[in-house]
């Protein structure tokens, strides 16, 4: 028997011929396009048969989304193709946001991790481009939840000024979950609550001696410095004027 490899022939365009009723190789003689699929006039390269192949892509599938933004959730129906798959965690644009799937239901409305397009009933999704962090706001002895939306890479900086609901709030704490900084700062996407204080008065954050300025440093009323320093009319041993 020859050693010399015998090398296989390799077929193009290959299909099953109705002229000779095998898998041939075919010459692509016209492509025409078809909607949304195409029509190929072939000849085979064997009997010299000529006929059309049509491929058709699957109809797309409708399933409902419940999309939430914050408190709010809205129900909206999307096209998705049927050979697609959906993961728990997939991010897609809608409406010119972005949207996370966290919840995945079957054909029996069943949660499922992973699943074809052809196999599921509904999808939840939340907005992932903004974050919700909830907020804990006190005047005096008097305290109100709310919350605040915020892009997730948004830093917040304990002991800073902010506008929330209309009014301006001095940052207390922030707390991830794990614990609590009253002097760092935090990504919103990590935040679990804020606690928000009203602010001091405009006096409160001039402080006239150096310990009192300290003290306004310690507590956060002039924001975030864990080393101040001394102000250059008390380093020169002068009184600031009043």
């Amino acid at each position: 028997m020859d050693d010399e490899e015998v090398e296989e022939g390799i077929m193009e365009n290959a299909t099953k011929c109705p002229g000779c009723g095998e898998m041939t190789g075919h010459e692509v003689l016209r492509e025409r396009q078809r909607g949304a699929g195409v029509d190929f006039l072939l000849k085979c390269e064997e009997c010299d048969k000529v006929h059309t192949i049509e491929f058709r892509s699957p109809p797309p599938k409708i399933i409902p989304f419940m999309l939430t933004d914050g408190p709010e959730s809205v129900v909206v129906k999307l096209e998705l193709d049927l050979d697609e798959i959906i993961t728990e965690g997939d991010v897609f644009e809608h409406d010119e946001m972005q949207w996370m799937v966290t919840r995945i239901e079957d054909l029996e409305d069943k949660p499922r991790r992973k699943r074809g397009v052809d196999r599921i009933n509904r999808i939840i999704a939340i907005r992932s481009d903004l974050v919700r962090v909830k907020v804990t706001m006190t005047i005096g002895e008097d305290s109100e939840a709310s919350i605040m939306l915020a892009p997730g890479d948004k830093e917040f900086v304990a002991g800073g000024i902010i506008k929330h609901e209309g009014e301006k709030w001095r940052i207390r704490a922030l707390h991830s979950g794990t614990g609590r900084t009253l002097s760092g700062k935090m990504a919103a996407r990590e935040i679990k609550r804020m606690y928000l204080h009203e602010p001091p008065s405009e006096v409160e954050f001039e402080p006239r001696t150096e310990q009192e300025r300290r003290r306004a440093w310690q507590e956060g009323r002039l924001g975030h410095n864990p080393n101040p320093v001394k102000p250059p009319n008390e380093k020169s041993g002068e009184k600031k004027k009043r």
